[in-house]
């Protein structure tokens, strides 16, 4: 192998698939990034068992050439450390001994011992599963924000797996994404303009979906979403990213726990909103805040015994049904109300201990969310 290339495309590259890289795995390989040479492109890939990133350097005169194709497997921390110190302009990928990389800037000379790009864990296409893959492409703003809107409701505890998941459901041209840790529940439906009724119902890893969405521009630009039987992948540009799938069944009693009617309707301008609970939140002992509903305003009530409390309020932009108040975990509010993008919400109080219910207002990316009360003693 032998390929010049920028330090900056170097570095855009390995910032992508670091991200999969295991960091002191009992299995060397885990720790290393593939670097293959083909003809007219630089391909790198990290995995681990979850989650494969490939960032892919097309042949260009300004960024990068191939004079001689190969591979080699190299440590991902040292090459990373390597690289961010050398100087600015070409640099050098060499391979001629077996799995040595000589890297060259300048003056600067390093030898970095390899690995068996053999012994690599293979990249699999979903049209390789025994069964065929359900193929669409979306927005990449899109899918940003309905993933962060959903993600902030999964689980981070694995003692039941598939609440750690995001549950993609798709029904003629929708696809449907829910989460639930069992105190939040989240969901967004996005119009996927393909007929893909075929039943498919599969869980990506939250952790996993949550780092693919952060590497992808925040534009119009699509991309390409392909799910098999074992896997899901996403492709975008010179992106592509393999995710496991979480076996089992997403808990379709969820659904059944959406309240039908309510007591309380309030139409509340999401940023207000958001600056209020952040206030009252500094001061919430145990994280619980109270919220009333009365004369077209909210006020929001906190505070800790030794500390002192915090009391504010704000405008509701309309309320309809009977005056309430209700204890709820503030983190857990915020978290809602932080991926929010516009538009005013629908916030449903539903009874003293059932859950609150918040709808976006836009008809073209709507989102529920659910968050059960805390019980008090007062």
């Amino acid at each position: 192998m032998l390929v010049n290339v920028t330090k900056e495309t170097l570095l855009h590259a390995l910032q992508h698939v670091l991200k999969a890289v295991v960091a002191n795995s009992p299995n060397p390989i885990l720790s290393g990034i593939h670097i293959q040479a083909y003809e007219k492109a630089l391909v790198f890939t990290a995995s681990n068992t979850s989650m494969t990133i490939q960032y892919r350097v097309p042949e260009d005169k300004d960024s990068m050439n191939v004079q001689r194709t190969g591979g080699i497997v190299v440590p991902a921390r040292y090459l990373s450390e390597i690289i961010r110190r050398l100087h600015a302009g070409w640099i050098a990928f060499e391979s001629e001994e077996p799995f040595i990389l000589s890297i060259t800037s300048g003056d600067s000379h390093v030898r970095l011992c390899g690995l068996d790009p053999a012994e690599f864990p293979p990249v699999h296409s979903p049209s390789t599963d025994a069964e065929p893959a359900c193929k669409f492409h979306i927005q990449n703003d899109v899918l940003r924000s309905a993933i962060r809107q959903v993600c902030v409701a999964a689980s981070t505890s694995d003692s039941r797996p598939v609440l750690t998941g995001v549950s993609f459901e798709f029904t003629g041209e929708n696809l449907n994404l829910m989460a639930t840790d069992g105190i939040r529940f989240a969901s967004r439906t996005l119009h996927t303009g393909y007929n893909i009724n075929n039943g498919t119902n599969v869980i990506v890893p939250a952790k996993n979906i949550n780092e693919i969405v952060k590497m992808l521009s925040d534009d119009k630009a699509a991309t390409e979403i392909a799910v098999s039987r074992h896997q899901i992948s996403f492709t975008a540009n010179e992106l592509h990213v393999q995710s496991v799938l979480i076996e089992g069944v997403f808990p379709s009693a969820v659904k059944n726990v959406i309240p039908q009617s309510c007591k309380s309707e309030l139409l509340i301008g999401p940023y207000g909103f958001l600056q209020a609970v952040e206030r009252v939140s500094i001061l919430a002992g145990g994280n619980i805040i109270r919220l009333t509903a009365a004369s077209g305003k909210l006020v929001l009530l906190s505070g800790t015994a030794d500390i002192g409390e915090v009391r504010d309020e704000i405008s509701l932009e309309a309320m309809e049904g009977d005056d309430f108040t209700i204890a709820l975990n503030g983190r857990f509010l915020l978290d809602i109300l932080r991926c929010l993008d516009s538009g005013s919400l629908r916030v449903r109080y539903t009874g003293k201990e059932s859950p609150v219910v918040i709808l976006t207002t836009d008809p073209l990316s709507p989102a529920l969310f659910l968050i059960t009360p805390v019980r008090t003693h007062d």
